[in-house]
């Protein structure tokens, strides 16, 4: 259901609209790239034309009295539930996404919803469908006691238009849904900054961690669903797949899946040049490091500090490095091109001075355990602000002591 708020509507026009119950609902397909298929249907509703037809956002206008809120917002899911039937009689696994609007719940108790009332007589197992609740914190309580209820009884639950300016971690925490839709302000043509990249990885781990699956709404262009994929969401909608002014089928089923076959081929080659890229990196920065090592087993523990210094200065990736001993305790600084107070501050931050114990970080803890060298996850260098790792390797000095250096470098992925 549409989220906008109209210019005011007269009350009695919503009223005939409810009396005639004139409301066309139209479907737009929720898919799996991965799997080349639909895996449901996200429905709108809008005023039929002999009910004195009107703007579809009018028709949940804000300022509506509370009874016809919730008897507006019942008669569009009773019909997309009569509409949904005959689809999910051929196809038993398809969802049905039905959007909740949340202004009238605060006039409703939990033992006076309809829907699984509304559910059952269409035949339909709750489980098929999932309630789109939108993601505001105004909200939070009201959805909150929806949810458990609604949960309990076996519906999904979605969370509906996620953007990059939500706090979402507690509301994600807090509802637990099954799914969380998100906006283009993640991932659209004018959103390619670090800020959009890194807050979709956010809100993954977030979502993930509760068990809930992401999916990508609004989807406008072959590039987006592209970056949506690459970011690891596969469920996708919007017109991309919908619309084509260029389609010479004149089959809308066959331009829709053809959109599919042809988006999952074209990301295959996309992610094959991606991973090649990938590959060709890596080496290079594990030969790198390969060359650093040699470096330090020609040297004595009481010239590393020299040849951390000597490393940041001729070897030009390297954006910090330091030594441990075999029991993984720092015997150098971490050396870096910056100036000795952002060292010291960094140091503070990081507890990546001299003495400081790394025995338990998973840089050294996995070489213990016989890897010939380790990456860690990506994170945001103290240094540089650029996205960094750091790649370790153990070595041998020239007096025979085994060592570890651990050098930060910028992300090769």
């Amino acid at each position: 259901m549409p989220k906008s708020t109209p210019v005011k509507v007269d009350e009695q026009v919503v009223r005939n609209i409810i009396s005639s119950k004139d409301i066309i609902t139209f479907f737009q397909p929720v898919l799996s790239i991965t799997t080349k298929s639909i895996v449901g249907f996200e429905a709108y509703s809008r005023a039929g034309k002999s009910a004195c037809a009107i703007e579809a956002s009018q028709l949940f206008y804000g300022d509506l009295s509370s009874d016809l809120k919730v008897d507006v917002d019942r008669l569009c899911r009773e019909k997309a539930l009569e509409q949904f039937k005959p689809i999910h009689a051929k196809h038993k696994g398809m969802h049905l996404f039905l959007n909740i609007n949340p202004d009238m719940l605060s006039h409703l108790k939990t033992r006076e919803v309809v829907l699984p009332a509304q559910v059952e007589a269409a035949g339909i197992p709750p489980s098929n469908i999932v309630l789109e609740w939108p993601f505001s914190p105004k909200y939070m309580e009201d959805v909150a006691d929806f949810c458990e209820l609604f949960s309990g009884l076996g519906f999904k639950i979605c969370l509906d238009g996620c953007s990059v300016d939500d706090s979402f971690s507690h509301v994600l925490t807090k509802l637990q849904p099954d799914m969380v839709k998100i906006d283009r302000s993640f991932f659209g043509e004018d959103e390619r900054k670090s800020y959009s990249a890194r807050t979709l990885e956010a809100l993954r781990s977030v979502a993930e961690r509760i068990g809930a699956v992401v999916i990508g709404q609004q989807v406008e262009s072959e590039a987006e669903s592209l970056r949506l994929l690459t970011a690891g969401i596969h469920l996708q909608q919007g017109d991309y797949y919908t619309k084509d002014e260029h389609d010479k089928t004149g089959d809308p089923a066959k331009m829709f899946f053809k959109k599919i076959l042809d988006t999952h081929e074209e990301f295959k080659l996309f992610k094959r040049k991606l991973v090649s890229r990938k590959k060709e990196r890596f080496g290079t920065a594990f030969r790198s490091v390969t060359s650093i090592c040699s470096k330090f087993a020609n040297l004595s523990e009481d010239r590393f500090e020299e040849g951390c210094k000597t490393i940041v200065k001729t070897v030009g990736d390297v954006i910090s490095v330091f030594v441990v001993d075999e029991f993984g305790v720092q015997i150098t600084s971490r050396v870096h091109g910056k100036s000795q107070n952002a060292a010291t501050t960094a140091d503070f931050l990081l507890s990546s001075g001299k003495g400081a114990d790394h025995s338990v970080e998973d840089y050294v803890l996995y070489l213990d355990m016989g890897y010939e060298k380790f990456v860690t996850t990506p994170f945001s260098s103290p240094f540089t602000g650029e996205t960094a790792c750091i790649i370790s390797k153990p070595f041998f000095s020239q007096d025979g002591e085994r060592y570890t250096v651990c050098i930060e470098l910028p992300y090769p992925g």
